[in-house]
């Protein structure tokens, strides 16, 4: 009878034990498999863009939030700005034009500065410094452009993924420039990583000696800043040299690129 119990209770212990592991084994197989399925599923989109355009545009959304700082201005409210906002402003996951008037048609950071050349480079430090207090930490990419630039911003996002938010970079069209790694064309619009931003607002925007306010253009005075405070201005080429940003009218590219332009004493890298 004692060794009846006995076996009893081992055969018990044993189920039980065997009933924890079989759960254990049952639950990393869920996780396997799920982890599994979310991976084949960014390879296949990765690997078949054109057969999944759709998904993959979407899947990108959600996994490269960019925030769109677009500058305009009142006489262009209803005509650049508009078509803008209709168009691959939509794609963004956040815009926001600036400009120095209102308009119920379009969310616009108001900023009180006269509309002319000269003001572009205040208008672009008061837009970078609100959304560094405001959105820093709900997007990972920080785009500045004009009106009349026009963003694919699929292609963008698919750009933009491989490289981690967190690291100190920005893209762009590379121009050359007196310091050393050049600037990015505020035509062709450029993008800052969120730790960008960051450095931007905490250790340049804030200082009295690194970013001042020297009357040079808009674009060459943000590289500048940048480049003082250690972020390091990205290579937008692909595998053949072809540059992927262009501050030009497609006229003046297509089908290549106009020679004896202005372009050609501006390119840091000798387009191909």
């Amino acid at each position: 009878m004692i060794l009846v119990m006995v076996r009893n209770i081992i055969f018990l212990v044993l189920g039980i034990m065997l009933g924890i592991r079989l759960t254990d084994f049952i639950g990393y197989l869920k996780l396997w498999r799920n982890n599994d399925l979310r991976a084949s599923e960014k390879a296949a989109l990765l690997k078949y863009p054109v057969a999944s355009e759709e998904h993959l545009a979407t899947w990108l959304r959600r996994e490269v939030r960019i925030l769109c700082l677009v500058l305009t201005m009142p006489s262009s409210h209803a005509t650049k700005a508009a078509l803008v906002n209709r168009t691959w402003g939509a794609r963004c996951n956040k815009l926001i034009f600036m400009s120095s008037q209102t308009d119920p048609n379009l969310n616009i950071l108001q900023i009180n500065k006269s509309e002319s050349r000269k003001n572009l480079y205040a208008k672009v430090r008061t837009g970078m410094a609100y959304v560094h207090e405001h959105y820093l930490n709900e997007y990972d990419w920080f785009l500045k452009a004009d009106d009349d630039t026009y963003i694919v911003m699929e292609n963008l996002r698919l750009f933009l993924y491989p490289y981690d938010p967190e690291s100190s970079v920005y893209f762009g069209c590379r121009f050359k420039a007196y310091f050393s790694q050049g600037y990015m064309s505020g035509g062709g619009g450029y993008v800052l990583s969120r730790d960008a931003l960051r450095r931007l607002n905490l250790f340049a925007l804030n200082s009295t000696t690194i970013c001042k306010l020297n009357g040079e253009p808009e674009d060459v005075q943000i590289g500048h800043c940048l480049q003082d405070v250690g972020v390091v201005a990205g290579d937008t080429r692909d595998f053949q040299g072809h540059h992927r940003f262009l501050p030009v009218n497609p006229f003046t590219v297509f089908p290549t690129i106009l020679t004896n332009s202005w372009l050609e004493g501006y390119f840091f890298h000798k387009p191909n």
